[in-house]
């Protein structure tokens, strides 16, 4: 079920937006969503931005380090903080506020799946995810956009080296390529239940470019004002 959906059946006239941004990383999720928040904050007078954390995580370093040791670690921390902003984002939604998300619950599992078919996680790790994930997103309710930056590995892994974060250095292309592919999968899935936006995330936009992209994808939730209708999960 949709956010949408579940305010048109408490009858919430005023429903929130919430927006999930993907793509690989160095695909510039936050810096596009950023500008999709300041964007509907000039439309509709309030918008939270919901920001993966990067700074304050503990095991970011240790698991790109020695990921055979941290993946479960890393992955059970990840689900539980993306948890935490979807229950924000449906909370502001059945307020009538919106938010913007760099990331998005449902998204982990594509790391878990890398790790599955790398051998770093082992059938019985993945078996303790599997139920983990499907406990806590018992209540989790679709967005109700998702923009996609569909951005080519070799792109990504040049804006990673240029912003410099110590602990992303040494992501190869390979892993960056293996993310897209299981985005690709998510993405397409994700079709089936709510809105999706694919943009071409090559080029390097000026702020100003990246602004006028934000601007589209508000237009695209102007238009969702009759969006229960449009929904395709059919519930």
């Amino acid at each position: 079920m949709s956010i949408q959906e579940s305010c048109l059946m408490r009858g919430i006239q005023r429903c929130g937006y919430h927006v999930c941004v993907l793509g690989v990383i160095g695909s510039g999720k936050t810096t596009f969503a950023q500008a999709l928040q300041k964007a509907i904050i000039s439309k509709y007078g309030r918008c939270e931005g919901l920001w993966e954390p990067v700074e304050g995580n503990p095991l970011l370093p240790l698991y790109y380090k020695d990921p055979h040791r941290y993946a479960l670690s890393m992955q059970i921390y990840m689900l539980n903080r993306r948890l935490e902003h979807q229950r924000v984002a449906q909370d502001l939604a059945l307020m009538g506020v919106s938010s913007v998300q760099d990331s998005s619950f449902f998204g982990d599992s594509c790391f878990v799946e890398m790790l599955r078919k790398d051998g770093i996680l082992t059938t019985e790790e993945v078996d303790v995810y599997s139920q983990l994930f499907a406990n806590m997103s018992r209540d989790v309710m679709y967005p109700s956009l998702v923009v996609y930056l569909n951005c080519d590995p070799e792109v990504a892994k040049s804006r990673i080296m240029k912003r410099g974060r110590e602990c992303e250095k040494n992501i190869p292309v390979e892993y960056l390529a293996k993310l897209k592919a299981e985005l690709d999968v998510l993405v397409a899935e994700f079709g089936n239940y709510t809105h999706v936006h694919t943009i071409d995330a090559n080029p390097d936009l000026t702020p100003e470019q990246i602004e006028e992209e934000a601007r589209g994808e508000l237009m695209t939730l102007t238009l969702l004002r009759g969006y229960p209708k449009l929904n395709r999960m059919g519930v």
